[in-house]
């Protein structure tokens, strides 16, 4: 067996054996990140279920005292009619979204 048949045998025999282990290592090396970072972002939607509940709360607290104005049907209907509610809602009419900032 001369070196060159020699060098690809071992070469073949490397990759055959060596790529399937070191996909095992990698699997189970990152295995325990993944898992943290999976748990981070759980972690990080459970704040954002507080804050959805704190906004849900504070827009049942608006929408009380719309009611006890009694213009919760008046903003609803208009709402629904079309995009132009604000200035009937308001009674003044929005700036146009062209205006120059300051």
């Amino acid at each position: 067996m001369d070196p060159v048949e020699a060098t690809v045998a071992v070469l073949i025999t490397g990759m055959v054996l060596g790529i399937p282990l070191f996909g095992l290592t990698v699997r189970f090396s990152l295995k325990p990140v993944m898992e943290a970072f999976i748990r981070l972002r759980e972690a990080q939607m459970g704040s954002n279920s507080a804050e959805t509940a704190r906004l849900s709360a504070r827009v049942a607290r608006l929408e009380g005292i719309l009611d006890s104005h009694g213009i919760t049907e008046e903003v609803r209907s208009s709402l629904s009619l079309s995009s132009g509610a604000s200035e009937r809602v308001l009674g003044t009419p929005m700036p146009s979204k062209d205006r120059e900032r300051v």
